[in-house]
């Protein structure tokens, strides 16, 4: 759009205050570090967290990546899902499309979308404090900036997580630097454009973001910024952003087969609300209210409940990677009863956020009580306040379904935005740079302490424990894509994703299975057997089993995978 968030010259975050040319001289000392190199430790945080969790991988992730798969083997219709959104795969297609599915680097790699986004947003988040702070602070920019993005991008997502929640952070950082720009800037209009194709590209790469995205249009529409003709520019950008978001509606709701947004809201409102069996394996509920799956998955056996889902989805867990298919028919309703639980346990979340947090909080509050009022700055008061309202509106939403720390970093950001804002209106007391500098150093501490727990892998040639299960799993005769069924949990089954063989059935009661007699087992095996299953995997299998045909395969952890090949794979 030809925006230029570093060029102040021309108006654009051109946003700092004036008459506080009398700060006191200790508050006008710079900080050790040059402005450069905090943004090269940022980089340096971001390459160490990426690195030391490279292999790391999560459920979602899969579904993502599989995606990708799907898009660079068929086409781009294999982007759309009902449920997962298409942004974050088709930034990973390419890569995909490059080193195809070698783990060992296919991996790593894939982790580098992460860190591209992680320095992007950081990048943008400090030059947007830079055009929010008045020019007393204006040095204290980059420190603060720095402490505080690492805070809540390593703390609350970390470059290890395989979801779009880090792009997801940029995007919401993006639509509070256009906010600000509005105000200010002598080319609204292209700011108002930029800032619907933004909210736009939230909804590409996160379904929450579409509702999201409404809330602050509505929120400008209400406060208008101070900017000529404001409500007919935050027109275009709605229609912009309308414009961005119909195209992946209409696909959506062709693959869904009803006009939907997508349906991650309405699904996850009936598991964590309504109480609907949540996330796999919904054959239909006790209470008819609910509906009556259209799609379930089949049942080879009732006791213990062994389901089979080899058709129509191919994927690791085909149950995961399309849960809007599964749970076709389901019907979310309003519950008081269950809302005020759901409610209830947002706050009780919120609060460990807050203790997640604590010390980006504790330093926000300390920072205003190292100030004093100083001029008024009246003209910068409404967009702060929509950005506030933005921010805790967004954690409501969550609140009343389900609230993790990822999916709130870009408004915790935004609510640092906005609280420094205020700044603006004070001028800081004597030992300001001193406390600022206690403050940021103890951030960084808190931060490095995270990274080091939350990391490992830095040996040369480390490869993780499903990496080693799945070439133990070839060598035990199971070649990629041969179908195998899984014992219990299924969501982990990082190993059989390593090999590239679908899960296409479980046992969804593994006490049940392993508390059946030998005959009993063999008998539920036989249906497996029939059904396609070539090989059956379980996490933690008593070594009595070996008896019965089952191979164990120890991890490094003392635990172990267990594996019985159900008849012998050419």
């Amino acid at each position: 759009m030809g925006l230029k968030f570093s060029i102040e010259r021309n108006g654009l975050l051109s946003l700092r205050g004036h008459g506080l040319a009398h700060a006191t001289s200790s508050a006008q000392k710079p900080l050790i570090l040059a402005p450069w190199l905090w943004g090269g430790l940022v980089a340096v945080v971001g390459v160490i967290d990426m690195w030391g969790s490279r292999f790391n991988i999560n459920p979602d992730g899969i579904s993502y990546i599989e995606m990708a798969q799907h898009a660079v083997a068929g086409g781009p219709d294999g982007f759309i899902n009902g449920y997962w959104s298409p942004g974050y795969p088709i930034l990973m297609a390419p890569i995909l499309r490059l080193v195809g599915h070698d783990w060992v680097t296919a991996l790593p790699a894939l982790h580098l979308v992460n860190l591209t986004l992680f320095l992007l947003a950081g990048w943008l988040f400090t030059r947007v404090l830079r055009a929010t702070l008045a020019d007393a602070f204006m040095r204290f920019a980059a420190p603060v900036g720095t402490a505080v993005f690492l805070a809540i991008a390593v703390k609350c997502i970390g470059l290890g997580l395989v979801t779009p929640d880090m792009a997801v952070m940029l995007v919401v950082v993006a639509a509070a630097a256009c906010c600000l720009q509005l105000e200010r800037s002598l080319q609204a209009s292209r700011v108002a454009v930029a800032l619907g194709a933004v909210l736009a590209t939230g909804y590409w790469l996160k379904g929450i973001m579409l509702p999201l995205g409404g809330m602050l249009l509505v929120l400008l529409w209400l406060m208008p910024p101070h900017t000529e003709r404001a409500r007919r520019k935050i027109g275009l950008a709605a229609a912009v952003f309308a414009v961005g978001c119909l195209p992946l509606v209409v696909m959506v709701s062709a693959r869904v087969g009803r006009i939907t947004m997508g349906e991650v809201g309405r699904l996850n409102y009936a598991w964590e609300v309504d109480g609907v069996v949540p996330f796999v394996g919904w054959v239909g509920d006790s209470i008819p209210e609910f509906g009556a799956p259209l799609h379930p998955p089949r049942v080879l056996q009732a006791a213990p409940q062994t389901l089979e889902f080899a058709r129509p989805i191919r994927a690791t867990y085909a149950l995961w990677f399309d849960p809007s298919y599964w749970y076709a028919g389901v019907h979310a309703k309003f519950d008081a009863a269950g809302q005020w639980r759901a409610l209830r346990e947002g706050i009780t979340d919120f609060r460990w956020l807050v203790e997640l947090t604590a010390v980006v909080v504790i330093g926000m509050l300390t920072f205003w009580l190292a100030t004093t009022r100083g001029v008024r700055d009246p003209g910068r008061a409404r967009i702060t306040i929509v950005l506030a309202l933005w921010s805790g509106g967004a954690t409501m939403v969550y609140a009343l379904v389900h609230i993790e720390p990822r999916y709130l970093a870009g408004f915790i950001l935004v609510a640092v935005i906005a609280t420094l804002s205020g700044l603006r209106r004070r001028v800081p007391r004597q030992r300001f740079g001193l406390i600022v500098s206690v403050v940021v150093l103890a951030v960084l501490v808190a931060v490095g302490k995270n990274v080091l727990e939350n990391t490992g892998g830095f040996q040369s040639g480390y490869r993780p424990d499903y990496i080693i299960d799945g070439e133990k799993l070839r060598a035990a005769g199971i070649a990629r894509g041969d179908p195998v069924a899984m014992v219990g949990d299924a969501f982990e089954a990082y190993s059989a994703f390593a090999i590239g063989s679908p899960i296409i059935a479980q046992v969804m009661d593994s006490a049940g299975f392993w508390q059946l007699d030998a005959a009993g087992r063999s008998e539920l095996q036989g249906r497996l057997s029939g059904a396609g299953v070539k090989a059956i995997l379980a996490n933690n299998v008593n070594a009595s089993m070996v008896t019965e045909g089952w191979r164990i395969l120890s991890r490094s952890d003392s635990s172990n995978l267990g594996v019985l090949l159900l008849r012998r794979l050419e």
